[in-house]
Order: C-alpha cells, then sequence, then structure tokens
C-alpha cells in the first residue's frame, strides 16, 4: 500500500481537478485550498473511527518537587488516558512491581482523602493552584506507602494518594506505565504523512476528492465517492475492535477549594 504525504495528496487531487501542478502545498491558491480540505476530511475520520494506531504507551512527567510529590501531568502529546500502572518495586528489591491504579472522581478522592489527618506521621498535605489563580485545592496523601488511586480536576494535573517516602522523594517518571490516545494533529508541511493505516490513506485521498470536486468545480466526482464507500465499508468489517469502556481522564468538579 501507498503512503501519501500531505503533497502527494495535494498533487494528486489538483491532478484530477486539471489544475496546474505544484511542488508545494502553498504554492497556489488552490493548493492551499486542497489542503485545507484534505485537513477536514482527515479530521473527520478520526472522529469517525477509533483506530489502534492511535494508542500507545507512555510515561506521565513528575513534579520533581518535594512539596508535591504525589502530583504529576500529563504530557501535552497525550489526549486520554486509558489505564495506568506504577511500580511498587520496595526499597531492596531489585524485580519491577507493576501494578494497576484506580482512577477516582475528584469529589470521591477528596472525601476519601480526608478521611485522613495531618496529625498523623504517615500523612501531609500540599496546596496546588493553577497560574495565577487566587483560589487552591488542598490535598492529603499517604507517606508510607505506594499509590493506589488517582484523581484530576482540569485533565492535566494528576493526583495521587500516597507515595512511599522510604522508596523515593517523589512519584517517579520512569515508574508509570500508561495507555492512551496520542495527539493526532495534522501538520502543515510537505512531507507530513497523516497518522492513517495504508487502507485509509485510499479513503482519505477518495473523500478529498469528493469534497474537492464540490466545493472547488460544484460537480460531483462519482468514482471517488464510490471508492470512499467501500472504503468506510471495509473499515467497518475489518477493524481491529477496542474496549470503548476507557478508563479516561475526564473532567471534574473542582472540590477542596480554599
Amino acid at each position: 500500500m501507498a503512503v501519501y504525504t500531505l503533497l502527494d495528496y495535494v498533487q494528486t487531487i489538483l491532478s484530477s481537478l486539471d489544475s496546474d501542478e505544484v511542488n508545494s502545498y502553498s504554492d497556489t491558491v488552490e493548493s492551499v485550498q486542497v489542503t485545507n480540505i484534505v485537513k477536514t476530511c482527515y479530521n473527520d475520520i478520526l472522529a469517525r473511527v477509533d483506530l489502534p494506531e492511535h494508542y500507545s504507551l507512555f510515561e506521565l512527567n513528575a513534579s520533581g518537587d518535594p512539596d508535591m510529590p504525589v502530583l504529576m501531568t500529563r504530557p501535552s502529546s497525550v489526549l486520554s488516558l486509558q489505564w495506568l500502572k506504577y511500580n511498587t518495586i520496595a526499597d531492596g528489591e531489585t524485580t519491577p512491581n507493576w501494578r494497576p491504579l484506580t482512577f477516582m472522581p475528584i469529589d470521591k478522592f477528596q472525601e476519601m482523602q480526608y478521611q485522613l489527618s495531618t496529625d498523623e506521621d504517615n500523612v501531609e498535605s500540599f496546596d496546588y493552584s493553577e497560574g495565577t489563580a487566587p483560589d487552591s485545592l488542598t490535598f492529603l496523601y499517604r507517606t508510607d506507602k505506594a499509590p493506589q488511586y488517582f484523581t484530576t480536576f482540569n485533565d492535566s494535573v494528576i493526583i495521587f494518594d500516597s507515595h512511599d517516602i522510604e522508596v523515593d522523594s517523589t512519584l517517579q517518571k520512569t515508574k508509570t506505565l500508561a495507555y492512551g490516545k496520542k495527539d493526532q494533529t495534522f501538520t502543515l508541511d510537505d512531507e507530513f504523512v497523516p497518522f492513517l493505516d495504508p487502507d485509509m490513506s485510499t479513503l482519505l485521498l477518495n473523500e478529498s476528492k469528493v469534497l474537492a470536486f464540490s466545493e472547488l468545480k460544484q460537480v460531483g466526482h462519482d468514482i471517488a465517492k464510490q471508492w470512499a464507500t467501500r472504503g468506510w465499508t471495509k473499515i467497518q468489517k475489518s477493524k481491529r475492535g477496542i474496549n470503548n469502556e476507557r478508563n479516561e481522564i475526564d473532567r471534574s468538579p473542582n472540590y477542596g477549594r480554599k
């Protein structure tokens, strides 16, 4: 199967339109119009099909701040988080011990954590505020065990219920193992290859031809439309099943504000 770059899509569609040849997507007004059409069709395909190749393993970013040891952040290149594990290897052990962590909505998480008391030797707290915001969230956490639960209040910052201070001063990036959907942003670059499997490259080409003929010529392209329909049918029959009940980080109400 052919792998198309953005320039390949633009040149092929312009040829079908019997338009001038270009050496870059930005050479002419029409080539830029076609580029925007390819981008529109690409985003439509991503919205309609949940593709396995758009998911991968990744690590969370650690705070590196001993004052906020149970705070981590989602990489900006990640759109969702399906599951999360942490290496709970104890001090002195050499064999990794990856354990799945449980997501809790922020209200349930705070309700659980507020059962703790900072009067206990194994309980600490910290305040977190975003940017210059005057309000802050107070989080309590244990310091004598590996994390078991996590939550979020803004889809980016992730808070855990505990960490083992005898092992690490903060939760560690290299001890996280997460799986989720990565960002598939369309890049305006001649060499950009859309994040699609080879079969779907043909679908994108034909969907783009149909839209290009409709918008730029005000006519239909029956053959491209038939091929696009055939492509959608093939995808529905052959795409790999994915568990759609994702344990994603969703936006939750903010609780515990001071």
